[in-house]
């Protein structure tokens, strides 16, 4: 498994952004902000990512695309996650 914590870009600082290649072998991302109260800020409700839970997803590009928007993506790390998938290939 390979996870990567993002580093939010400018105005996302809210967010926790994560990708990387789960045990069942799927590329993975999520976006959340875990300090978010609905009881006291119920008018400023956070976006949320979450994929590679109920879908299969075999290209790290489609989970660099989601958190795009949130995230500064180190020019490496799309080498990165196909290196964690060629490591531990998808079961067939």
């Amino acid at each position: 498994m390979s996870q990567y914590t993002l580093t939010p870009k400018p105005g996302c600082e809210r967010y926790t952004i994560q990708v990387g290649w789960n045990p069942h072998r799927n590329f993975y991302a999520t976006v959340l902000d875990f300090s978010w109260d609905p009881v006291t800020d119920p008018d400023n409700e956070p976006d949320a990512v979450r994929l590679g839970i109920d879908e299969t997803i075999l290209d790290p590009t489609d989970v660099l695309v989601a958190v795009d928007p949130y995230a500064v993506i180190p020019d490496e790390l799309l080498a990165m996650l196909r290196a964690d998938k060629n490591a531990h290939p998808p079961r067939h």
